[in-house]
Parts: C-alpha cells; sequence; structure tokens
C-alpha cells in the first residue's frame, strides 16, 4: 500500500428499519477516536461523514462490516480526485457492489437510498401468475404449389376456431395443414401458438395435467420463452420446482431482461426457500420495468428477512426444516423441533392431512421477529409461508408455547389445503381450533372474550386481524374460534377439510360451503350471531 493513501468513510443511508437498528447499535458499540465514528441517532440526516482518513484496510473492513448489517456506505479518498476503489466481499444477498465510486455517482446513489420511501409490508401473493395469452396467429400467404388454397385456407379455419375458444379444431386444422406443407414456419409458429393459448386456458382453470401436456406439446416445436415461462408456472403448481427453475433459466437465456420470467424465477426460489436468490431477481426484475405496489412490499420484506437471517444455519427433523442464529448454543432448538414435531401429529389428525415435504420454520428473537414480521406487539408468532416463531421471547416448558406451534402449523396446513382463498375468520378460527388437546378447551375462553361485547358479521374479517383495534383483537379470534366450533359441533370434524378442498377448487367460500353443508351461509352465519350474542 502506497503511503499517505487515506481514506473517509461516508454513510448514505440503510436498507430498512431493521438496518438502521443495526447499524446505530453496532456503530454505539465502537469506541471514540479522532477518526471516528461520529455519532449518530435515528433522526440524524444523512448522507454523514462516519470515519476519517482510515488506512485502505481499515475503511475497507469498516464498509464491509456496514454493509453486511444493511448500511449504505462509500469510501472517499482523502485529499485525492474520488477514484474508483476494490470491490466488496460478496454478502449476504450475494452480489458483488463497489467499496467507492466516483463522488459524483455516491452522492446520486447515496442519495437515492436515502429517499427511498419505507412501507408496512403484507404477506407476499401466495398465487402463481398465470401468463397471459401469446400474440395473435399470423395469416399465411399461399406458396406456389396445388395445395396452397388448401393449406391457406385451413390456416385461415383454425385462427378462426383458435379466437373462438376451440383450440382442439385448431390444432387439427393446423397439423393437417402441415402434413401438406411440413416445416412451414407460419404453420408451425401458429400450431405452437395455439398449443400455447391452450395450455394457458387450462391452468387458468386448474388443469394443471392438459395444460402440461399442451404446453410439452408446444415446446418441441421449437424454443421460445413465453413457452417456457407458462410450463415454469405450471410446474411451481405441481411443486416441480426444480423443473420450474430449469424452464426459467433456459427462457431467460433468450431473453435476459423479460421481467415475467424474472417475477416467476424468483417465486420458484421462494418455493424453494431461496431467498437471497429471489431477492435478486426481484431487484433485476424492477429494474427491467416490473412495477406495483405488491413487488415493492415484497422487495422490502424479503430485504428485512435477507439482512435479519444472513447469517442463520439450520437444522431439519423428519418433518421440519429450522433456521436460527448459530450463536453457539443450540440447546434450545432441539426442544422446538419437539413441539413442532407434536404439532405435526395433533394438527394432521384434525385436518386429516399430513405433508410429506418438510415445514420451513425461523426462530428470531423478540427484537428481530417483530421488525422483520411487522406485527404488532400482541402478535406471538407469525405465518407466511413459513412459521416464524420469537424463539428467545418464549419458552419451551412453557404451556403456551406448544398452542402457539400448533396454532402456526395449523395456518401452513391450511395454506396448502385451502390455498390463499380461505376466509381469514375461518382460517384464524380453525388455528385457534388446532391449539385444543380436547373439543371445547377453549370454549369458556371464547366466550369471555365475547361477553357483552359488540360482535363482527364474518364477512368484516376477512382481512389481517394486525390491522384491528388492539382492543377488538381478542373479539375477533374469539368470534372465528366460535364459528368453527360450532362448524364441528353440528357437522362434524370430517367435514372441514371438505370445505377447505372446495375453496381450493376455486368456489368463492359461499359457494363452497353449500357444496359440503346443508342450507347456505347466511343462515349459518344468523344462527351463530343469535347463539352467541
Amino acid at each position: 500500500m502506497a503511503d499517505g493513501l487515506f481514506f473517509d468513510v461516508v454513510l448514505f443511508g440503510y436498507r430498512n428499519d431493521l438496518a438502521r437498528a443495526r447499524t446505530l447499535d453496532f456503530l454505539r458499540e465502537l469506541p471514540r477516536s479522532k477518526e471516528g465514528p461520529a455519532a449518530l441517532g435515528r433522526a440524524t440526516p444523512l448522507p454523514q461523514r462516519l470515519f476519517t482518513t482510515l488506512e485502505l484496510e481499515r475503511a475497507q473492513q469498516v464498509c464491509s462490516r456496514l454493509e453486511r448489517l444493511g448500511a449504505q456506505v462509500g469510501m472517499l479518498q482523502v485529499g485525492a480526485p474520488p477514484v474508483v476503489g476494490q470491490p466488496v466481499p460478496a454478502v449476504a444477498r450475494e452480489r458483488r457492489s463497489l467499496r467507492s465510486l466516483t463522488l459524483v455517482a455516491l452522492l446520486l446513489l447515496g442519495v437515492a437510498a436515502y429517499l427511498l420511501p419505507l412501507a408496512r409490508v403484507t404477506v407476499p401473493p401466495r398465487r402463481e401468475p398465470v401468463p397471459r395469452p401469446a400474440t395473435p396467429l399470423e395469416p399465411m400467404h399461399a406458396p406456389e404449389r396445388v395445395d396452397a388454397p388448401l393449406t391457406a385456407q385451413l390456416n385461415a379455419d383454425a385462427i378462426q376456431l383458435a379466437d373462438a375458444g376451440k383450440f382442439a379444431d385448431a390444432v387439427q386444422h393446423l397439423e393437417h395443414a402441415l402434413r401438406l406443407v411440413p416445416n412451414d414456419p407460419v404453420l408451425t409458429r401458429n400450431l405452437q401458438t395455439v398449443l400455447l393459448n391452450w395450455g394457458l386456458t387450462d391452468l387458468g382453470a386448474d388443469k394443471l395435467d392438459d395444460a402440461g401436456d399442451h404446453l410439452q406439446r408446444a415446446a418441441q416445436l421449437g424454443p421460445r420463452a413465453d413457452v417456457l415461462r407458462a410450463q415454469a408456472v405450471v410446474y411451481v403448481k405441481q411443486a416441480k420446482y426444480a423443473r420450474a427453475t430449469a424452464a426459467l433459466e433456459q427462457a431467460l437465456q433468450m431473453a435476459p431482461k423479460d421481467p415475467r420470467a424474472l417475477l416467476a424465477l424468483a417465486d420458484a426460489y421462494l418455493k424453494q426457500d431461496k431467498r437471497p436468490q429471489a431477492l435478486e431477481l426481484l431487484e433485476r426484475a424492477k429494474e427491467a420495468g416490473a412495477r406495483g405496489p405488491g413487488l415493492d412490499r415484497t422487495v422490502q420484506q424479503l430485504s428485512r428477512e435477507v439482512d435479519a437471517e444472513w447469517d442463520f444455519t439450520q437444522q431439519q427433523s423428519r418433518h421440519f426444516r429450522v433456521s436460527f442464529a448459530d450463536d453457539g448454543d443450540r440447546s434450545g432448538v432441539r426442544p422446538v423441533l419437539d413441539a413442532l414435531e407434536d404439532a405435526y401429529d395433533a394438527v394432521g389428525r384434525k385436518f386429516a392431512y399430513y405433508p410429506e415435504t418438510r415445514t420451513p420454520v425461523v426462530l428470531y428473537s423478540q427484537q428481530d421477529f417483530h421488525s422483520v414480521t411487522q406485527t404488532p406487539d400482541w402478535a406471538g408468532a407469525a405465518f407466511d409461508g413459513r412459521i416464524k416463531l420469537p424463539v428467545r421471547g418464549l419458552s419451551a416448558d412453557d404451556p403456551g408455547f406448544q398452542r402457539v406451534v400448533r396454532h402456526e402449523y395449523a395456518h401452513s396446513l391450511i395454506a396448502q389445503l385451502a390455498g390463499p382463498r380461505c376466509p381469514v375468520w375461518l382460517n384464524e378460527g380453525l388455528a385457534v381450533w388446532a391449539e385444543e388437546d380436547s373439543d371445547g378447551d377453549h370454549a369458556e375462553w371464547a366466550e369471555h372474550h365475547i361477553a357483552d361485547k359488540p360482535l363482527f358479521h364474518l364477512d368484516q374479517l376477512n382481512g389481517s386481524f394486525t390491522v384491528l383495534p388492539a382492543a377488538r383483537v381478542d373479539v375477533a379470534y374469539a368470534e372465528s374460534y366460535l364459528a368453527v366450533r360450532a362448524l364441528v359441533d353440528r357437522y362434524g370434524v370430517r367435514k372441514i377439510p371438505q370445505l377447505l378442498n372446495a375453496i381450493l377448487q376455486g368456489h368463492n367460500f359461499r359457494e363452497a360451503f353449500g357444496t359440503v353443508y346443508p342450507g347456505d351461509f347466511a343462515g349459518f352465519e344468523r344462527d351463530l350471531l343469535q347463539q352467541i350474542g
């Protein structure tokens, strides 16, 4: 290193609230010296020069540590024009970033990051998007040959049939034309498009096997990115995530900046719990033009999770995979796994369902749990595709711990059995019911919490309970439980999985209710409110 080469370290912003809290805690613990760090608080205006005149190696070490905490920092050479420095090693998101940039670039990057709004996070969308229909079919100019008029007419008829949704007939016409003019590019492209749109139509109707067959035939006619994207959606719905990933990676080789392929691959990675890779792809999709508040919320949610879990390790049992901070003491993990396995048996009996795949679980400290999940203080756990437990705030010896574990595991089963359309009141009511050792254990608790309180109509409980006033939360849970209790008492526990399956099949809830239970939902709700009111 050349003599006299020194750098200042400048802080421009934070990736999110959790990153800010960790950065400020880290800086407060450092000893003060003439080089820094500067005193910072939550309201300190940024950009801010944190350290001055650090030797290159020391400046790089400080930047690396701060970046791993989620701070956005840069290095400026002291006493010389801004220069490009050494690249930073890969960190939690497995991305490479430059340690130092030109002064103008640093200022633009830092100020933009600092001004990036932080939004409240909701659960990311759980339904896989169905690709849009492919481009229209192409008319055909008849070649100079005896059968040309027939070929052109077959193609024209196929276009009309496809526009009317008569895909099987359109395919027959195009295959007939291709027998007359083998390998014709227009006919081949049109046949591939008809098969693609047929597959998309069946995919939208959840006819996954038929959709897969049509799309496979389309793929055999030649490489095409939109066919591969559609195949990947089928694979994701069939839980064939490795196949989905392979198809989408091939699609991105053809169209590297296709935002739909990037979003679909991110979804496939999320299903495999590869969150840093999914986050990287979502950010690439945004750079490629993908937009929407749901996407922004998902990126921010994943950013918090990746920041909090960058040094996590995993341990697994027969049915669960648990991620946690490896602080050298793993003694608390085994009781959690034991509680989860107990929930697998107890809750599985109630829902008559025992999944073969391992359920992902994340253990957070109490502080990180609320920072990552953005849940209110009263929330004792969460489920958003993974079970999240503030294990440092709970004790496996606490009788309530088993109830919490059963509650969240029930949400995991409901998500698999009913998909994303299950009403929130039913979801939460079933989860409280799943906590019980014996039928009716929570009846007294529920009746106490609704006594002399105004009740909800169940349609008012179709949004997250976390947005309800704190004084109304217990009423919502109690009423939801009593509604489920009424269904079980009147019609038996075996009807519950049937109801969830009816919801999964695409019925709206009232139609699903009517296919499983006598009478209608309005009558059930009216009787329930009279009974418990």
